[in-house]
């Protein structure tokens, strides 16, 4: 090898062992940046032996990312369910508490028990009134909890809908950059921030990622509806009136048949909650007061066809149609009510009574707990069965409403578990080791100092055969 090559290689490789350190550098500043992805430096050699600084890249597999957005998405669904349904299930309650439907219809019959024993007992009239007053009013509070969370579920929906359009915007601005022919490090860094913007995405919608021939980003929905192309985003819409999610005008509602939509993340698990969970959960509540207004009036031998018993749909009799809400809406009859005209012995006489009756006369408050006890015929598409007693009815309402919210609480403790997994070998290949760093570090001062020894000596060497020219 002449001088002159000792030179250029020397020079090469100071060059190379200088870019090798900025790269190192770098990464050991972001270590700390959960959205920076390590980058490498690629040395090429060519036929003289020179070294080269090829490119720098950044360490990524594109498999792990996928995999773990798709682990957050599937984790998002179960808890935007679990999350949704917890303030509403914890007012329900369940069977270790004392303020349930159950325990509230429990303590009615009670009264009513202790009414057939004492139907004089003035005092055990006001008891009973007050325990069926309780009952609704405990109705009331659960169906009212019920619709808080239908209003809540379709206020987060609308938020997502607008962070998801948001994000496709950030990501469409992106693209623009890309089509710009962003270059280098500054390419590099916008790779991060599209990492991090896919990242949060994933929580909030399931995808499928693909490049087009432009390096721009291409996302789809799982069904293989288009979200984003390289020059155009789709605007996200959701009608809480039909349940429907559009993308542009094409139906990505989840779940539904031929639609070509999504199917897990954050806004996947609130439409279910929207659209199917919460609906049914309403229906079986409606179930309860609907059977409780009937079974009384049913069995109150006072009371001509169509007129209200002693509890009512706000002051109505039922009709034949149970309209959404009733649970909200059961009230005890103002004709038990002191304060409201009404007498407490009615109780004990009938609601229609207009007189007091015979004051030993059990009938009807064992008619009232007969009742209760009785076999009931329900809906059965509301989901628990066509046929049951009130109170097991409402045992099995308790026990299914909370096993969904546990079911939709351990899956996602289970799915969140295997995206910590993936994320842990995601960063264990992508992610920046300090140890490994400092290593390199060592290993560029070796190599700056040898190259740095090889310009000394044919320094030297050049100045000697100078001096003896």
């Amino acid at each position: 090898m002449s001088l002159t090559s000792a030179l250029g290689v020397a020079a090469s490789g100071m060059t190379t062992s200088s870019r090798w350190a900025e790269t190192v550098s770098n990464n050991i500043a972001n270590a700390g940046n959960a959205g920076f992805a390590r980058r490498d430096l690629s040395v090429t050699t060519d036929p003289s032996g020179t070294p080269r600084a090829s490119v720098i890249t950044r360490a990524v597999d594109s498999s792990l990312d996928a995999m773990y957005r798709g682990e957050v998405a599937r984790t998002a669904t179960q808890d935007a369910i679990a999350t949704g349904l917890s303030p509403y299930t914890t007012l329900l309650g369940d069977s270790e508490s004392t303020t349930t439907v159950l325990t509230r219809l429990t303590d009615f019959q009670n009264a009513l028990d202790l009414l057939a024993v004492a139907p004089a007992d003035s005092a055990q009239q006001r008891t009973t009134v007050t325990a069926a007053q309780d009952l609704a009013a405990t109705l009331n509070r659960a169906g009212d909890a019920l619709s808080d969370t239908a209003g809540d579920t379709a206020a987060a929906i609308t938020g997502d809908v607008a962070a998801i359009n948001a994000s496709l915007s950030r990501l469409l601005a992106m693209n623009d950059r890309i089509s710009g022919g962003i270059e280098g490090e500054a390419r590099l860094a916008l790779d991060d921030q599209i990492g991090s913007e896919l990242d949060a995405l994933a929580e909030l919608t399931d995808f499928t990622l693909r490049s087009d021939t432009k390096g721009r980003m291409e996302l789809f929905t799982t069904g293989g509806t288009q979200l984003l192309s390289g020059s155009s985003a789709e605007v996200l819409q959701f009608d809480a009136a039909t349940g429907t999610l559009l993308a542009g005008e094409v139906d990505i509602t989840p779940g539904r048949s031929g639609a070509r939509g999504i199917a897990d993340g954050a806004l996947a698990g609130k439409i279910a909650l929207h659209s199917d969970i919460l609906p049914e959960m309403q229906a079986q509540l409606d179930q309860v007061a609907g059977a409780l207004i009937d079974a009384m009036a049913t069995a109150d031998p006072s009371l001509a066809a169509g007129e209200t018993g002693l509890f009512t749909d706000a002051g109505a009799a039922l009709g034949d149609d149970i309209a959404p809400g009733l649970a909200s809406r059961i009230a005890i009859n103002d004709a038990v009510l002191p304060e409201a005209g009404g007498a407490h012995w009615r109780i004990r006489d009938g609601i229609g009574a207009t007189e007091p009756g015979a004051p030993g006369d059990n009938s009807l408050a064992r008619a009232f707990g007969d009742a209760l006890s009785a076999a009931t015929s329900f809906d059965e598409s509301a989901g628990l069965g066509a046929r049951s007693s009130l109170p097991d009815y409402v045992a099995t309402l308790i026990a299914s409403q909370n096993t969904t919210r546990v079911r939709a609480e351990s899956s996602a403790a289970e799915l969140a578990a295997g995206a910590v997994a993936v994320q842990s070998s995601r960063m264990a290949f992508s992610g920046v080791n300090i140890d490994d760093e400092l290593q390199q570090l060592i290993s560029i001062q070796q190599s700056y100092a040898a190259n740095a020894k090889v310009l000394t000596v044919a320094t030297e060497m050049i100045d000697t055969l100078l001096a003896s020219a």
